[in-house]
């Protein structure tokens, strides 16, 4: 009877330590259970496909994730030791070298590897991917594996590349332009200098340098202290007004300009500065010239004990001699101003293109050529001192349109003309011109915008009627104004603008002309 006591105990102690270990093996089956499926949904939520593989001249995979199809097309399955496919063959193959070039350099140093290439999709086109791995080794230190994820990185590269085809295309534009234009770092040194500039100063292109080059080199000594004010506020974000300067050409001559500059920001942060060089050599030696024909009027006057004769017939030829150079005076004026076409108006379309090579590289590219019409149009019909109304028309629709992007919507222009009017002659630029008068003197936003009706009266006069908002601070003019319509108006006819200013609305009336 103890016997088989003894022996029923044994077998109950027996049955209790199997079903102890039975349960310890189902937890412990359980455990892994849960960190397969947590392991897998690590792997399904990564950026990229993760994989295990040899470092062969396929790369047969041990192992690799699903995320593969979303990049290539294929499927994991398709890739185990090479079942379907190997992984070389989807590489590029003009990337191919590079791939294991790059890999077996790191495996050899023992550290990580990262490098971008190209992989073919099933569907015929061309994936950029980013590689990140390193190499696995046994306990000998003999390599074993590669472990690594690749990450679908083809909307980046597409950025990347329409940011660049951006940037050259400005560029170009930049080339285009007659003046020298020029961009500075924080330091004052020359980033970008165009054609004009390189030839202005003659220069080589600083882009093709190694060598930081100064802009502080070409201006006299007298004037590097009022420039390097200017560049220390223009790193503070502060706008300049424009400003005369005394430069040095390589060969050594000197020559009076007009500078506008103003902020390059990148992130909201200062990183430079842009601006424009305007050659005012001609506009001095105009006045000059007047200076000097006033100066021999007063001579003239003065000599009062000659005869009554000819002391008239001396008057008749300076008062005429004074009336060619003022009118000389006069025409030079009006070439500048053909020149200029506002550079504030050029700057501040440049700060837009700036932002929208980042923000939108397509509205940028449209930009760009919409601003290449406006500056176009003005070298075409520089030599022009009227153009049809229908001329004008055509290349104010390009100006509105960089308008548009530049307020957005707080500036409404619009135009009641009927096309029978669009064989009348006008004043190149001039309607621009009172635009821009306009934007300059008033205060507007989306909530009350500055409107602006253009129409034709049944006086032959083109009315340009705005709103007023006026500013509180009067802003410095640069003399490119409503008198100087005045007299452009007087070199073609008799025939006189008409300028108007009530307590809610500024008219300008432009004669049309036949």
């Amino acid at each position: 009877m103890d016997l088989e006591k003894s022996r029923a105990e044994n077998e109950m102690n027996l049955t209790r330590r199997l079903e102890a270990e039975i349960k310890k093996s189902e937890l412990v089956t359980w455990e892994l259970q849960e960190q397969r499926v947590l392991l897998k949904s690590i792997l399904e939520n990564l950026p990229g496909a993760a994989y295990r593989c040899h470092l062969d001249e396929h790369y047969t995979m041990k192992y690799i994730s699903e995320k593969i199809f979303d990049i290539s097309g294929y499927h994991a399955s398709e890739f185990i030791e090479n079942a379907e496919k190997t992984f070389a063959s989807i590489i590029h193959p003009d990337d191919r070298d590079f791939c294991r070039n790059s890999i077996i350099n790191a495996t050899k140093e023992k550290r990580h590897y990262e490098f971008e290439y190209r992989l073919m999709h099933k569907n015929g086109l061309v994936v950029w991917v980013s590689e990140n791995g390193k190499g696995i080794y046994n306990d000998k230190e003999e390599h074993a594996y590669l472990d690594g994820i690749i990450v679908d990185i083809t909307r980046r590269k597409e950025a990347e590349f329409a940011a660049a085809e951006s940037e050259r295309n400005y560029k170009e534009l930049m080339h285009f332009l007659p003046q020298p234009v020029f961009e500075l770092d924080i330091e004052g040194n020359i980033l970008f200098n165009n054609k004009a500039g390189q030839e202005f100063f003659g220069l080589e292109d600083p882009e093709k340098s190694n060598k930081k080059l100064s802009a502080l080199n070409f201006f006299i000594d007298e004037d590097i202290p009022r420039v390097i004010e200017n560049i220390k506020k223009s790193n503070k974000a502060i706008k300049t007004l424009p400003n005369e300067y005394t430069v040095k050409k390589t060969d050594g001559t000197l020559c009076p300009v007009m500078i506008f500059g103003s902020p390059i920001f990148r992130n909201n942060k200062v990183i430079g500065r842009r601006g424009i060089i305007i050659d005012i050599s001609e506009m001095k030696k105009q006045e000059e010239k007047l200076l000097k024909a006033k100066e021999e009027l007063e001579r003239i006057n003065n000599t009062l004990e000659q005869s009554v004769a000819e002391r008239t017939k001396q008057l008749t030829e300076t008062n005429t001699q004074l009336l060619k150079v003022q009118k000389e005076n006069l025409q030079s004026q009006f070439e500048v101003l053909k020149q200029q076409v506002n550079p504030h108006f050029l700057f501040n379309s440049l700060n837009v293109l700036t932002s929208l090579i980042k923000i939108d590289p397509d509205l940028a590219e449209s930009f760009t050529e919409q601003l290449s019409k406006v500056y176009r149009y003005v070298l075409e019909n520089k030599e022009k001192d009227l153009v049809s109304l229908s001329t004008e028309l055509e290349f104010l629709n390009s100006y509105l349109f960089l308008l548009e992007i530049r307020f957005m919507k707080k500036l409404f222009i619009n135009f009641k003309i009927d096309n029978s009017f669009y064989d009348y002659q006008i004043l190149p630029i001039a309607i621009q011109l009172i635009i821009e008068n306009a934007i300059k003197h008033n205060i507007f936003s989306k909530v009350q915008p500055l409107k602006i009706d253009i129409f034709v009266d049944d006086q032959l006069r083109l009315n340009i009627v705005n709103n007023l908002n006026l500013r509180e601070t009067k802003l410095v003019s640069t003399g490119v104004g409503l008198e100087n319509i005045n007299r452009r108006y007087a070199l073609v006819s008799d025939l006189k603008p008409e300028f108007i200013k009530t307590n809610n609305q500024f008219i300008a009336k432009l004669p049309l002309l036949k």
